[in-house]
This record gives structure tokens, C-alpha cells and sequence, in this order.
């Protein structure tokens, strides 16, 4: 396709250079506007204290695994993400987030809901992350993910997840009584 060879080509280095906030999909910047509404906001929040919650009340099993909201996933030099909520298991807390994420959670809105149903569904499933969560709190609806012979394959009410070494119990509906 002739579009697609004259169509810039951007890495990871590119990336670090820009203002405001972004993320790059297989060399092509995507900005990330408007920002996040205060329900996008509040419901994240209260499933990352949930979340949060489940790991510290398994501390001695999650080995280092953290909750982590809006932290740059470097996926490889082409693309970098900035899921939602991420979970991430022995990672360098200094850095972006450089390791497979054992959870994502994407909380869609009118802006975003093409790029998380599909863009990103398919790079996470191609990256094998074991978890992904797609959230839509107006409607408050959710559609857990998880791999199964390397597809995702839809979970009907799953709401325990295996991290490392541990297991966490994550009540999503729970979360979204703080939008209502």
C-alpha cells in the first residue's frame, strides 16, 4: 500500500521526546485526549485500592507484584501503551513498565472504546498477558479476558486471578458503586 511507505515510523526514542501524552502502536502516535472523565476516574481509583487491597493482604505470596494506574508499557521499540490499570510482577518500580503485565484493565469511553475493544485487545493477547479487563462504568458493564491456548477467551463471572505465586480476589462490580 503506498500510504502505508510514506507513513512515518516512530520508536521508543522518538517517543521519550514528545509533550503531552501519547502512545505509540507499531511505530504510529496516538494522542491520548481528552483526558479521563470523573467517572473513568473514580471507578479506576476505587478498583486500584481494591486491588491494591488484595495484594498487600497477600504480601508474603505476591512476590513484588503492584497496581499500577497509567504507567507507560514499553511493548517493544515500535510501541509503548498506557493501560488503565496494570498489573505488574517484579518490575523495577524506578522505570516504566519493561515486563508482560499479569492484569490490564482498560476503562473505555466514546474516545477510546474502538482502540481498547480492538488495538489493544490484540497486543495484549499477542503478547500473552495472562489477564484483560475492558470496563465500561457509565454503563457498568465489563468483559473479562483471559488466555487460553494463546486466545483470549471470554470468563464468565471470573473474578479471582492467578498473579506469580498468588491468587487475588477483585470485585468489579463492587467498584462501580463509587460512580453511582
Amino acid at each position: 500500500m503506498r500510504s502505508q511507505k510514506y507513513r512515518p515510523n516512530y520508536t521508543v526514542e522518538d517517543y521519550r521526546q514528545w509533550k503531552g501524552d501519547w502512545e505509540l502502536i507499531d511505530g504510529v502516535p496516538s494522542a491520548m485526549t481528552p483526558s479521563p472523565s470523573p467517572i473513568h476516574q473514580l471507578f479506576a481509583k476505587s478498583l486500584v485500592v481494591q486491588i491494591d487491597n488484595a495484594i498487600v493482604a497477600n504480601k508474603g505470596k505476591c512476590n513484588n507484584c503492584e497496581v499500577v494506574y497509567e504507567l507507560d508499557w514499553v511493548v517493544d521499540n515500535y510501541t509503548v501503551l498506557r493501560p488503565d490499570i496494570a498489573i505488574i510482577c517484579d518490575f523495577d518500580i524506578n522505570n516504566a513498565i519493561t515486563v508482560k503485565p499479569s492484569l490490564v484493565v482498560e476503562i473505555i469511553s466514546p474516545s477510546t472504546a474502538l482502540k481498547d475493544r480492538h488495538t489493544k485487545f490484540e497486543i495484549y493477547q499477542e503478547q500473552q498477558v495472562p489477564y484483560y479487563i475492558i470496563v465500561d462504568p457509565k454503563l457498568e458493564t465489563f468483559s473479562i479476558f483471559a488466555i487460553e491456548n494463546g486466545k483470549y477467551e471470554e470468563q464468565d463471572g471470573l473474578q479471582e486471578f492467578q498473579l506469580n505465586n498468588c491468587s487475588i480476589q477483585v470485585d468489579i462490580i463492587k467498584a462501580f458503586e463509587r460512580v453511582r
